[in-house]
């Protein structure tokens, strides 16, 4: 026993630490997690102000075509001026706009100034604007022999026929604050950097000033442009060469980023947010010494305790052991004492109780067998009286059945019998008399034969409606309605749920409950005088409820139950008698100018045979 204390004591203890640690490293990668989500929204906002910027700066140019005033066929170019000098003064086109005919040939800029290099740079990709109709964004490059950055974006240029004339395009210097302070202006996380990089992998702008104008891609360019092409916002990891990085030996070792990448929309650029992976993986590092160190620590703490505890809980308890094998074996002489206040001590006074009390037990067993002798005399007298009981129930079984075949049987004689008779005689006389047989006699001999068809249905019906063979209980319940209430103008409002539609009732179950819903639509139709009535049957809480209720006359509850008074109480009393036959609930409320209302319950737990 003290193996297994201490064995589930360090169990234990193992189990907890490594669930802590699990759940600490599941919160911790769910941290990081949010961490790069959250640097990736920062990227995609980043690059929607990018482009956004950028397509203000192609409406302005195309402004220049939309203004009217561009015709390059005349030598008058004061109308190609102003159209530049608005676009100059209200744009990121901070060394000029130029324009190129279809020739291929600049033929204005803005501000007037030598722009020799325009038609070796720009010009090749204006052929291609003109041809497409579609604006260009270049990516970085070096004019010569300045060494200055430059970008260019151009757009197709139209005249006021709408016909194209050539390109207007513009010249952006990265290096002024606009892509700069759109980027500077995120702060970014420990050791990261967000960074704006053209297709080919050249950083145009960074919050990091070192790194403007270098390149990012360090041999994977294709990776970047591959994930500029996607058009798809992503968190990759990349490797990045430390050739800068003074604390390193040699060039060949790289570390792994994480990068949080999204992509331009109006250029083939992209925004990247930068940051080591050994960085972002740091507090898991943690965790896990942290971890280990503290498990370590608990694990002996527990050693200790789990050696401790079971010293002090295995010595009473085999001592206990040794007291209750003599009570086994019906030594019960010897007292139990142990002392002490912990659950050992508390379990010895237990067992010293219990000892005394078998001990008692013993000498009041035989007392119990006595009285026992006795309970089984006055139980085997109740079960007699019992039977004479249900004898006499059988009797009043047998005496109901006979009442009722000889209600049939007046009915027969008293109704169909006279009828047939009576249909006899005018069947001899017209026999006797054929020359008196006309059409009026056998209408009246037909009618007496319907007559007596009627009532033989009316018999049946009244045994058992067939309707609850043919359609079962709920069509059985809406034909009562119909033929009681409907009939006679009395709007009826149904809601029966799908549960109970489902539900199958044993015959004599169905047939009972049938008759006290019979006889309360019956009440409705005769005594009510009721403009509407309401039935609705659910299950609720187990039972099955019924509630009939009309908007009728009413009457005195309590008078109508006095059957020395009441004819009515005979009926209503029957109702509930069938009801409290087989454990049910009737309730009758009802009071003079308020209408009746007639609940139902029966538990569905016995009742029910099947859920169909």
């Amino acid at each position: 026993m003290q193996r297994k204390i201490i064995i589930a004591i360090l169990l234990t203890v193992i189990v907890t630490s490594v669930s802590l640690g699990v759940i600490s490293s599941i919160a911790v990668k769910e941290s990081i997690d949010h961490t790069l989500q959250h640097q990736l929204k920062l990227s995609r906002i980043v690059a929607k102000n990018i482009d956004h910027l950028l397509s203000s700066s192609i409406l302005r140019l195309y402004d220049i075509s939309l203004s009217g005033s561009i015709d390059l066929t005349d030598n008058d170019w004061t109308g190609e001026r102003e159209a530049l000098r608005k676009a100059y003064d209200y744009s990121i086109f901070s060394d000029g706009l130029f324009i190129i005919n279809r020739d291929n040939n600049v033929v204005f800029t803005y501000p007037s100034k030598h722009m020799q290099y325009v038609n070796t740079l720009a010009v090749q990709n204006a052929g291609r604007v003109i041809h497409e109709g579609k604006p260009f964004i270049s990516d970085i490059f070096t004019v010569e022999p300045s060494k200055k950055k430059m970008i260019h974006i151009l757009v197709p240029l139209r005249n006021r026929n709408g016909s194209l004339e050539g390109a207007v395009g513009g010249e952006i210097d990265p290096s002024a604050q606009n892509f700069n302070e759109i980027i500077r202006s995120v702060p970014a996380e420990k050791n990261a950097y967000m960074e704006l990089v053209d297709s080919k992998g050249f950083v145009i702008a960074s919050s990091d000033a070192k790194r403007v104008f270098k390149d990012q891609s360090e041999g994977h360019s294709q990776f970047l442009t591959k994930l500029i092409a996607e058009k798809q916002p992503v968190i990759t990891t990349c490797h990045r060469c430390h050739a800068d990085d003074k604390d390193l030996v040699t060039k060949s070792e790289r570390s792994v980023d994480i990068m949080a990448f999204a992509p331009l929309e109006a250029a083939p650029w992209s925004v990247s947010i930068v940051q080591p992976e050994k960085e972002i993986l740091r507090p898991v590092a943690k965790m896990k010494t942290s971890f280990f160190a503290v498990s370590i620590i608990f694990i002996a703490i527990a050693l200790l305790l789990a050696v401790g505890m079971s010293r002090s809980i295995v010595k009473p308890v085999h001592k206990l052991i040794d007291a209750t094998v003599k009570i086994a074996e019906g030594d019960m002489s010897m007292p139990i004492a142990f002392g002490g206040s912990d659950e050992i001590g508390k379990l010895s006074s237990s067992f010293e109780v219990m000892r005394v009390k078998l001990a008692d037990s013993l000498d009041d067993l035989q007392k119990y067998n006595v009285a026992l002798e006795h309970q089984v005399i006055d139980r085997t007298r109740q079960i007699n009286d019992s039977r004479l009981k249900i004898k006499d129930l059988l009797k009043k079984v047998i005496t109901s059945q006979e009442d009722e075949r000889k209600r049939i049987a007046r009915e027969l004689h008293d109704v169909i019998m006279q009828d047939l008779a009576a249909t006899l005689i005018k069947i001899d006389i017209c026999k006797k008399f054929p020359e008196n047989l006309t059409v009026d006699k056998i209408d009246e001999i037909k009618l007496i034969v319907e007559k007596n068809i009627d009532n033989v249905y009316h018999i049946i019906k009244n045994l058992r409606p067939s309707i609850l063979d043919d359609l079962g209980f709920v069509a059985a319940i809406r034909w009562l309605l119909d033929h009681h209430l409907e009939s006679k103008g009395i709007h009826c409002y149904v809601s029966i749920f799908n549960a109970v539609s489902n539900l199958t009732f044993e015959p004599q179950i169905e047939i009972e409950l049938f008759r006290i819903i019979q006889e309360a639509v019956i009440n409705i139709s005769r005594h009510a005088n009721a403009e509407n009535a309401f039935i609705l049957m659910e299950i609720r809480n187990g039972q099955l409820v019924i509630d009939l209720e009309d908007d009728g006359c009413g009457f005195d509850a309590k008078a109508a139950f006095d059957t020395t008074t009441s004819s009515r109480g005979l009926g209503l009393q029957g109702m509930q008698e069938r009801a409290a036959f087989l454990n049910w609930q009737c309730i009758i409320c009802s009071s003079p100018g308020a209408g009746t209302r007639v609940s139902i319950k029966l538990p569905i737990a016995s009742e029910v045979i099947a859920h169909v």
